[in-house]
């Protein structure tokens, strides 16, 4: 049963990864916009169509939020070069979202790393000289995202680059993605969690 669910969720996952988000049904119901934007009622941060019905909740579900923002996150570097920093937060996020669910968290990592080497996309691996931390601690104290950031219990990028985060203690990694360590920081301005790797942030 386990492994059926494994392939369901993966089927998905490469499903929303590789579909336009025009050819959603999100988009067809007016839920998001064309860039994969909630859209909301003018002048108001209520969205435009409250997901009332179960053809809109089954069109907007925690899965389909998360791999949108991954979408937008992919949409704003052009070419066949990525690195790998800017997706390893999200991908934690799909994991930590679904590890209960499947019986291989991992397998979102899998799978996109095997969607990019299908799609001829070259990972970038090498680390920037402004990458702060020792080792695999991240040292207590004040940072600047470089990087937009997602909070899964958004619909939204809240943490944008030029945002400050901070950790209150020496922090150790809370998982490894990619070969990037993550790490939970907090976010100043909105005071909740979100998660990091220390190429999203540099020193203030």
């Amino acid at each position: 049963m386990g492994s059926a669910i494994d392939l369901f969720v993966t089927y998905r996952f490469l499903k929303l990864l590789t579909t336009e988000f025009k050819k959603t049904d999100a988009y067809k119901l007016g839920i998001i916009d064309d860039k994969g934007h909630r859209i909301r009622k003018p002048k108001s941060s209520e969205p435009a169509v409250p997901l009332n019905t179960s053809q809109q909740k089954n069109a907007y579900t925690v899965l389909h939020k998360l791999v949108f923002n991954i979408k937008k996150l992919f949409n704003k570097v052009p070419g066949l070069r990525t690195k790998v920093g800017t997706y390893a937060a999200a991908l934690f996020l799909l994991k930590d979202t679904f590890k209960e669910s499947v019986q291989d968290p991992d397998m979102f990592e899998k799978e996109f790393v095997k969607f990019l080497k299908e799609n001829n996309i070259e990972f970038d691996n090498t680390i920037s000289e402004e990458v702060v931390g020792f080792g695999e601690i991240l040292p207590k104290g004040n940072y600047v995202l470089v990087n937009d950031i997602l909070n899964k219990e958004d619909e939204a990028i809240t943490a944008t680059a030029g945002d400050l985060v901070m950790t209150f203690e020496d922090q150790s990694p809370v998982d490894t993605i990619l070969g990037i360590d993550i790490f939970p920081v907090i976010h100043i301005a909105s005071n909740e969690k979100i998660f990091v790797s220390l190429e999203d942030i540099k020193d203030e």
